[in-house]
């Protein structure tokens, strides 16, 4: 089987129809993986965005829902504002009459301070007197006194998911005396109920879920806020409030396409999942045309190249007859046949190498007397020899090379003239030359008797030879006796230079402009990471080199005269990082021999050192945060930024309440311990791009910049319930301390930061007045006297 196909493939004309057969193939093949891609591609993209969509719909109507009832139960709550006893004495017919209310939620409860339920709607006899003190939906309206939507729950009558969103009610003296409170079933249509119920594509899926990981509403949902299903990272995603869209497996090991949406009222997201299999089903049609398509191409273009390959090959056929008529002197005109204007080429190619034979026979005669000729002139030295390896002739060249006449060297043995330690090795070339034919190069000595030198010669020789038998050798000789000289300094020279860089402790690395390494010594090596030789590999391919934050290419060294003393960071193919001090100098321009020398300094050390030091200056020892001076730096530094970067970064001044007391009582030691415990604190309650400093002795100051006055708050109490749960035990004596914190913002007003400094210091102030322990707020807006 293997020979027939070899067989049919020996024909020319089976060979193109077999390259077309091959093209319209790959051709078809390359247009389908290309369709594949590119279809793949949009089709992907338009699935995600239209992903994306519906999920930010589905979220903003949730939004709305829930912003709707949010907004209603604190108009509602706010519109109660009473003395306790008016609203307790009226809370059933104040709920009853709240008909808007109650479409808007499933049962609305009024709940006094204590926790007791104290009016429901619609009334419930039930439900009345119920302590719900220990739900924690009435923890956090109690704590927070603000509106707030719970996490969702399962109801305890009814077994039903719900959420409850919860208002304080008000005295005029503005005193907690109620709470009211609206459920809103999840799974009702005017909630989540309708989710179950919308179609994305043919077996896409919707759901909504929190961030805590329960499974709220959507297709297939039990309504029993059940766990999310595990192992899906789209969903994990969300969970840590990430948005967008990305493939993942279902839980019955299917990819899936999920677009995640996070909703603004809630912590909650929404979730939509197409399977990929689904989203990518045009490009499973498409293959399958494709593949028909080139299939029929196939079975059209078989028939029709062989038809047409024949017709076209058909003069080679009548070329293949003539040429040994030709040859053989039957045919005496050129060679005509008919065909394309290659096979008329090769037809004119063959017609002027059968008269170039003829013209070569009538000059053979005239070459061998140039030869002699040219030989004589040469200014090379040339011999020939016969199959003995006698030398039947000489140029005046090589007589000038050996110091002896023609008449001396003709009909001696070429080994004669051959310096005695390299006449074997120069023999057996000889010998392999004249045997195998070829041409051999060497270099090796001859000896001039008569004068007793050496000579150091490059000799390339030949073999001369018809096609049934050999005639002899010819060499080629040309003297390099003062090369060798030279080249033997220059060895020397070099041997002396490398044995002074290789006791050198900076590594030296010496390149063409082409970034090729001809030398490098031993710490080079240690720098790029390589235990053997460097040369003729490229010095970029085994290190990168830094300097300041910018990358430098061979392309940025080549655009320098020279490089001093740059402080670099130099990256090997190890991922070894060294600070170096890096030098390169240019020992020549010329494009052609322009030569580079690297000079890498390992300068870790003295950076170390200067780290160290930049460190202390601008950090406290004792606590390790930053010291006053560094504060008062970055707080200038904000101050000069854009009013609209600047806006809403908070600065706090903490001044440390009765710290006296533990330095007197328990020693400085023990006071130092404490300061370094409340800088631990702060560590813990700032950002990472927020500053915590030590501004000297009990004083501390936070600047938090983009952060806002009611999150700068938040943190400030933390920060003060920190300090005030930090206890010290000496000698069976415990030692505490409280903080008095001031908090301002920066304002457009605000040009310098003592002015800053002052209005927080004197929110530290009075909060000390006003009895410390305590965070105290100044805004730069309402204090312009101290902005």
């Amino acid at each position: 089987m293997f020979q027939r196909i070899q067989h049919w493939f020996d024909s020319l004309r089976n060979r193109a129809v077999g390259i077309v057969v091959l093209f319209v193939v790959l051709i078809t093949v390359i247009a389908t993986l290309v369709g594949i891609f590119a279809g793949q591609r949009e089709i992907e993209s338009q699935t995600r965005a239209q992903l994306e969509t519906d999920a930010a719909i589905i979220a903003e109507n949730i939004d709305d829902k829930l912003e709707q009832r949010f907004r209603a139960v604190s108009s509602v709550a706010h519109s109660m504002t009473m003395d306790r006893e008016s609203l307790l004495g009226r809370a059933q017919l104040m709920l009853n009459r709240q008909v808007a209310l109650g479409g808007l939620f499933h049962r609305l409860y009024l709940v006094d301070e204590n926790g007791k339920v104290a009016a429901a709607f619609p009334a419930a006899e039930d439900a009345l007197g119920i302590d719900v003190s220990d739900r924690p939906y009435f923890k956090l309206t109690s704590q927070q006194l603000t509106t707030l939507i719970s996490e969702p729950f399962l109801t305890r009558d009814e077994n039903e998911p719900v959420v409850i969103v919860t208002a304080p009610v008000f005295d005029f003296k503005q005193r907690m005396i109620a709470i009211l409170a609206g459920t809103i079933k999840l799974d009702e249509d005017s909630f989540l109920g309708q989710l179950g119920t919308v179609s994305i594509g043919k077996d896409g899926e919707v759901g909504v879920a929190t961030r805590s990981g329960k499974v709220l509403a959507g297709s297939g949902a039990s309504n029993k806020l059940e766990p999310l299903p595990p192992g899906n990272h789209a969903f994990d995603d969300a969970r840590k409030g990430g948005e967008g869209v990305r493939i993942a497996r279902a839980t019955t090991g299917e990819k899936i396409l999920v677009a995640n949406h996070q909703l603004n009222s809630a912590p909650w997201f929404v979730g939509v999942s197409l399977p990929v299999n689904e989203a990518f089903a045009p490009i499973d049609r498409l293959v399958k045309v494709m593949f028909w398509v080139g299939l029929a191409l196939i079975v059209l273009f078989v028939p029709l190249a062989l038809h047409r390959f024949t017709r076209l090959l058909r003069p080679l056929d009548q070329l293949a007859r003539q040429i040994p008529e030709r040859a053989l002197g039957e045919l005496s005109g050129p060679v005509k046949v008919g065909g394309g204007r290659e096979i008329q080429t090769l037809v004119g190619a063959f017609n002027e190498v059968m008269e170039e034979r003829d013209r070569v026979k009538g000059d053979l005669e005239q070459q061998e007397v140039y030869y002699r000729a040219l030989s004589e002139r040469a200014p090379i030295g040339i011999v020939q020899t016969d199959v003995l390896g006698r030398v039947e002739f000489v140029n005046a060249a090589f007589e000038a090379i050996m110091g002896q006449p023609a008449q001396k060297l003709r009909n001696r043995h070429l080994a004669g003239g051959v310096y005695r330690d390299d006449r074997p090795e120069v023999m057996r070339t000889w010998r392999k030359v004249l045997r195998e034919g070829g041409v051999s190069s060497k270099e090796y000595r001859l000896f001039d008797a008569s004068a007793h030198r050496v000579i150091w010669v490059s000799a390339m020789t030949s073999a001369i030879a018809t096609p049934d038998r050999s005639l002899g050798t010819l060499t080629i000789i040309n003297d390099i006796t003062e090369q060798r000289a030279v080249e033997a300094e220059l060895k020397a020279e070099r041997n002396r230079a490398t044995s002074i860089l290789g006791v050198l402790q900076e590594g030296v690395i010496l390149t063409d402009s082409a970034g090729v390494i001809s030398y490098a010594n031993g710490p080079a090596h240690a720098f790029l990471g390589q235990t053997e030789t460097v040369s003729s590999l490229k010095l970029f391919d085994l290190m990168s080199v830094t300097i300041g934050d910018q990358p430098w290419t061979l392309d940025e060294f080549l655009q320098q005269p020279q490089v001093n003393s740059l402080d670099a960071v130099m990256t090997n193919v190890n991922e070894t990082e060294f600070e170096v001090e890096l030098t390169m100098l240019r020992l020549d321009r010329d494009e052609e021999t322009d030569r580079l020398v690297f000079v890498l300094r390992d300068d870790s050390e003295r950076r170390r050192q200067e780290a160290a030091l930049t460190w202390e200056a601008s950090h406290d020892s004792l606590t390790r945060l930053s010291n006053r001076r560094a504060f008062n730096a970055r707080l200038s530094e904000l101050l000069r930024q854009d009013v609209s970067r600047r806006n809403g970064s908070i600065v706090m001044l903490i001044d440390l309440d009765h710290f006296k007391p533990v330095n007197d009582n328990g020693g400085h030691l023990l006071g130092d311990e404490m300061l370094r415990q409340i800088a631990t604190v702060l560590t813990h309650a700032v950002r990472q791009s927020d500053m915590a400093a030590r501004l000297g002795g009990d004083e501390f100051g936070v600047i938090l910049p983009a952060c806002g006055l009611d999150r700068a708050e938040v943190i400030a109490e933390s920060i003060r319930a920190g300090i005030e749960a930090i206890s010290l035990e000496q000698e069976g004596a415990l030692f505490s301390v409280t903080a008095s914190i001031g908090v301002t913002d920066i304002v457009d007003s605000d040009s310098d930061y003592k002015s800053v400094v002052a209005r927080a210091d004197e929110g530290a102030y009075d909060a000390k007045g006003r009895g410390r322990n305590q965070v105290v707020v100044l805004s730069g807006q309402a204090c312009p006297a101290l902005s």
